[in-house]
């Protein structure tokens, strides 16, 4: 059977619910996703935060269009869904020129000193520690809340989701794009490629070129402490990215922050990275993080210059990109799909402070 859309968007993540979320009915859409639920690799993995002085500067922008939409819709549905969790910057020797740098290039980031530092989070060791700045405006999120309400709006306007659904074939027929995913044939105009860590390798099914997006591996590991933890304190990333933590109720949620290219797969956690996790925490606090209780790894799938890729590409008619999210898909997901449901349906996001910000993220940069 042949199914039809004006949409099909391939990835059943944050990025495809999303989008279809913010078309919001006002054109057909179909999403295909490969595995049997959705939300199943990258989304269901993150560390739950929207930090608006965290990434590139197209990711802080769409971060920080994204919160106030987000806790907007908390609002109107009368749910919590934020944490106030301030994001603390700290700065150690290994990295001498990164802290200046980021507050000269960083808005929105307060210099505090090392010793406030550690009164605000007590489990910092302050000898080695050199200067730290916050960003009192980043919150934590319940994601599971976040993706639900995506999924929900979708089927609300409309949209077909389709599972177990990998798209192997594609051929452009007159003005329609014929897909063969799974046991299905879908017919539409226009194609989203949202899939993830996969998103070059589909575009090689349309005979599109690659943007060159590189899936890379980041592995959080949430343990206990040996000495009390207080759920309020903020979270501590290193400027040089080595670690970041946070609490997670009497737990700590932490990464070594590894950047390992990786084949698209659905990955793993590797015993000797969770060791890192824990030596690189335990290096800097007085946590002394025991055996883990729970391990999960993401794939972050990056562009050359690690901002997202969006837009139609400029070679190959119907096709569009929502890619490289970068393992930022969280905190920029409520913008940036307003922003590209606006393209793909030739009007106005209406959201301040992104004037631009498709340019800066076409495919065709690459």
């Amino acid at each position: 059977m042949t199914q039809t859309a004006d949409i099909a968007i391939i990835g059943g993540g944050i990025a495809g619910l999303s989008l279809a979320a913010a078309i919001g009915g006002r054109a057909s859409v179909i999403v295909l996703e490969a595995e049997p639920e959705l939300f199943h690799h990258t989304s269901s993995r993150s560390a739950q935060q929207m930090q608006p002085t965290y990434g590139p500067a197209p990711v802080r922008a769409l971060t920080t269009a994204s919160i106030p939409m987000v806790e907007a819709k908390a609002d109107a549905a009368g749910v919590a869904i934020y944490l106030s969790r301030p994001l603390l910057w700290v700065h150690y020797d290994e990295a001498p020129d990164r802290f200046d740098d980021l507050l000269a290039t960083v808005s929105g980031l307060t210099p505090i000193g090392a010793d406030e530092a550690v009164r605000l989070l007590p489990a910092l060791h302050r000898a080695p520690l050199v200067d730290a700045a916050i960003d009192l405006s980043a919150v934590e999120v319940d994601v599971p809340t976040l993706l639900a309400w995506y999924r929900a709006d979708a089927v609300a306007s409309g949209t077909a989701i389709v599972a177990s659904s990998r798209v192997t074939a594609a051929e452009r027929v007159g003005d329609l794009w014929s897909l063969t995913a799974g046991t299905e044939t879908v017919e539409a105009p226009v194609v989203v490629n949202a899939a993830g860590a996969w998103v070059d390798r589909v575009a090689g099914l349309f005979g599109v070129r690659p943007r060159g997006l590189t899936p890379k591996r980041r592995t959080v590991a949430v343990a206990p402490a040996s000495r009390q933890v207080d759920p309020r304190w903020p979270m501590a990333s290193d400027v040089a990215d080595l670690f970041y933590f946070r609490p997670r109720g009497e737990t700590i949620l932490a990464s070594a922050l590894e950047d390992t290219a990786s084949e698209p797969e659905d990955a793993q956690p590797l015993d000797d990275i969770v060791q890192t996790v824990l030596q690189r925490v335990n290096a800097v606090t007085d946590l002394d993080l025991g055996t883990p209780i729970a391990t999960w790894t993401g794939l972050r799938t990056l562009s050359p210059d690690t901002s997202p890729v969006v837009g139609f590409d400029d070679a190959v008619p119907g096709f569009y990109w929502l890619a490289g999210q970068g393992g930022y898909g969280i905190q920029t997901s409520a913008s940036l799909a307003q922003v590209a449901a606006a393209d793909l349906l030739g009007a106005d996001h209406g959201l301040t402070g992104l004037d631009g910000v498709l340019e800066q993220l076409s495919p065709a940069r690459f």
